[in-house]
C-alpha cells in the first residue's frame, strides 16, 4: 500500500511540473520564426488575390470601353446613311481623286492630316436671312440664282478620317471622322460659290468647279476611328491578310491614289463602295451620262478603342469593321428603265 501510494503521489508530481510548463510556454506566444512564416503565406495568398481583382478590373474596363467605342461606331454609321439618303449625287473615288472630269475638285476639298472619303450633294433649306432678302415675292432671284420657289439649294458634305496627333490633350483614339459642310449661301444672305444646276447655266455635279472652299465648316462626328494602314494590323495579317474589294458595278472611295497622296496608303477602316452611276437606261451593259439606278453605297468602318481606359495599345483596341447599305432618294440625272 506504501508503494502504491508513493507511486501515485510521484504520478501527481510529475502531471503537475508538465501542466506547468504548458502553461509557461502557451503563455510566451509565437516564435519570429513562426510569425514571419505566416506573413510570408499571407503575403503570398494577398498578392494573389490583388492580381486576381486588378485583372478582373482591367479586363471589366477593357471590355465597356470596347463596347462604348462599337457603339459610337454603329451611330456614327448611322448619322452617316441618314446624311447619304438625302443625297441627290454621290462622288465616287476616281472623282476624288481627280479623273478628267473632276479636274480640280479633290485638290480643293484636301486637307492636311486627313484624306476625303466621302463626297455628296444633299438639298439643304435656304437660310432665313436670304429668303428674307432675296426671295420676294416668292420668285426666283436669277441675279444671284436663288431657288426661292422651292426654298432649298444645293449643300456639299464631305467626310474625312484624320489622323489624331500624339499628345494634342484634346483626342485620344487614334483618328477621328469629322464632318465638313459647304453650304450654298451664308447666313447673311451672301452666295459662296455658284451650286450645280443653279440659274440659268446648268453646270453638272461631276463638272462644278469648286470655290470658296474655305468657308467649309468642319466638326468632329467621333472619335476612336482605327487609320492604320492594313498590313499595320496584326489580326488582319494572321487571318491570312486583308483583301478590299466592291461588288460588281462599284467603285471603291477613297481611291488608292488619294489615299497615298494624303499619307493613308493602305487604309482601310473607312471606305465606301458607290454603286457606277454611268448606266443608262437603253443599254445596261453601255456607258452614257443618264443614270437608271439611284446610287447605292456600302459603308465599312472600323473603331479601335485605343486610347481609352484598359486599352494599353492598338492591337488590344482591335475590333472588326462594321457594315451598311444605303440607298440615295435622289431622282436627279435618273431616267426609269423601259421594259
Amino acid at each position: 500500500m506504501k508503494l502504491k501510494s508513493s507511486v501515485l503521489k510521484h504520478l501527481i508530481l510529475s502531471l503537475a511540473r508538465v501542466d506547468g510548463r504548458s502553461r509557461q510556454r502557451s503563455s510566451l506566444g509565437f516564435t519570429l520564426t513562426e510569425v514571419l512564416v505566416s506573413m510570408i503565406i499571407a503575403a503570398i495568398i494577398m498578392s494573389g488575390l490583388m492580381t486576381l481583382m486588378v485583372e478582373l478590373l482591367t479586363s471589366d474596363a477593357r471590355e465597356t470601353a470596347r463596347n462604348e467605342t462599337q457603339q459610337e461606331m454603329q451611330m456614327a454609321l448611322e448619322y452617316v446613311s441618314a446624311d447619304i439618303r438625302e443625297a441627290v449625287h454621290v462622288y465616287d473615288g476616281e472623282c476624288l481623286e481627280g479623273s478628267n472630269d473632276c479636274a480640280g475638285f479633290a485638290d480643293a476639298i484636301s486637307r492636311d492630316n486627313s484624306v476625303p472619303v466621302l463626297a455628296f450633294w444633299k438639298l439643304e433649306d435656304l437660310p432665313d436671312a436670304v429668303r428674307n432678302a432675296q426671295c420676294v415675292g416668292g420668285e426666283m432671284n436669277h441675279d444671284n440664282q436663288v431657288p426661292c420657289v422651292s426654298g432649298r439649294s444645293y449643300t456639299l458634305i464631305v467626310y474625312y478620317l484624320t489622323r489624331n496627333d500624339e499628345g494634342n490633350g484634346v483626342w485620344s483614339g487614334l483618328g477621328r471622322l469629322q464632318r465638313g459642310r459647304l453650304a450654298s449661301f451664308t447666313n447673311s444672305n451672301q452666295p459662296n460659290f455658284q451650286a450645280p444646276y443653279s440659274g440659268n447655266e446648268e453646270l453638272s455635279f461631276r463638272g462644278w468647279q469648286p470655290e470658296n472652299v474655305n468657308s467649309m465648316q468642319v466638326t468632329t462626328l467621333v472619335d476612336f476611328v482605327d487609320s492604320r494602314a492594313m498590313n499595320e494590323i496584326p489580326e488582319l495579317q494572321d487571318a491570312g491578310g486583308a483583301s478590299v474589294q466592291c461588288p460588281d458595278s462599284h467603285v471603291i472611295t477613297p481611291s488608292d491614289g488619294i489615299l497615298a497622296s494624303s499619307g493613308f496608303p493602305d487604309m482601310r477602316n473607312f471606305y465606301a463602295c458607290i454603286r457606277d452611276d454611268s448606266v443608262t437606261a437603253d443599254d445596261p451593259n453601255s456607258t452614257g451620262s443618264t443614270q437608271v439606278f439611284n446610287q447605292k453605297v456600302i459603308l465599312f468602318l472600323r473603331g479601335n478603342a485605343a486610347g481609352k481606359a484598359g486599352i494599353r495599345d492598338a492591337n488590344i483596341g482591335f475590333m472588326p469593321a462594321i457594315q451598311t447599305q444605303v440607298l440615295n432618294r435622289s431622282v436627279r440625272e435618273k431616267t426609269p428603265r423601259r421594259f
